[in-house]
């Protein structure tokens, strides 16, 4: 964990030169912007973490303030089941240093969770989880930004029943997120 965040301090240090510089419109402006993004996700009881792709909508309201759509797709893996889930989100980010050409930002929101229990005997539900984190915004230019967030979200069980569990077992589908996007600003 350690080394996690000296590289994250390394990269903002390696980029801090960038946050000076000044060529028009830099840091978030009102506009819209549009993305594809890579996630990976390890809920609590899953055996491992996966890496998928997605894609985000961003409505930049002011230079502080955004609201954010996302749509992802992530298969997971808990005790010999294997579940589908289509996270849907929305989040409200807060820019804590609008002006400057790398800003972090705080994030909130809540997202559906269209999920397929594979399996004879299982239930395929509809869950909503909110979720709350923060994330870094560099802008290279006017148009063109990359993005990473981590996001902690707070999911409804997953119910799943076979042959070793008649009965059925329940499986914790809350968890840490982390994103990475290439995003364009219109």
């Amino acid at each position: 964990m350690n080394t996690k965040i000296l590289a994250a301090a390394l990269a903002l240090v390696a980029l801090a030169p960038f946050a000076a510089a000044d060529d028009g419109a830099v840091g978030p402006q009102p506009g819209i912007s549009i993305g594809g993004r890579a996630m990976y996700f390890k809920p609590r009881d899953a055996q491992d973490g996966t890496l998928s792709g997605g894609a985000q909508l961003r409505l930049h309201v002011t230079s502080v303030l955004a609201l954010e759509g996302s749509v992802d797709y992530r298969q997971d893996k808990f005790g010999g089941q294997t579940t589908d889930v289509f996270p849907v989100q929305a989040s409200l980010l807060v820019y804590l240093m609008p002006g400057f050409r790398i800003s972090p930002y705080l994030l909130g929101g809540g997202g559906w969770y269209f999920t397929h229990v594979q399996g004879a005997n299982n239930p395929s539900p509809n869950r909503f989880g909110p979720h709350a984190g923060a994330g870094l915004e560099f802008f290279m230019n006017s148009h063109w930004s990359v993005d990473g967030s981590y996001r902690y979200v707070w999911n409804e069980d997953i119910h799943s029943q076979n042959a070793a569990h008649p009965l059925g077992q329940n499986f914790s589908d809350s968890g840490s997120m982390l994103t990475a996007a290439l995003n364009y600003r219109f």
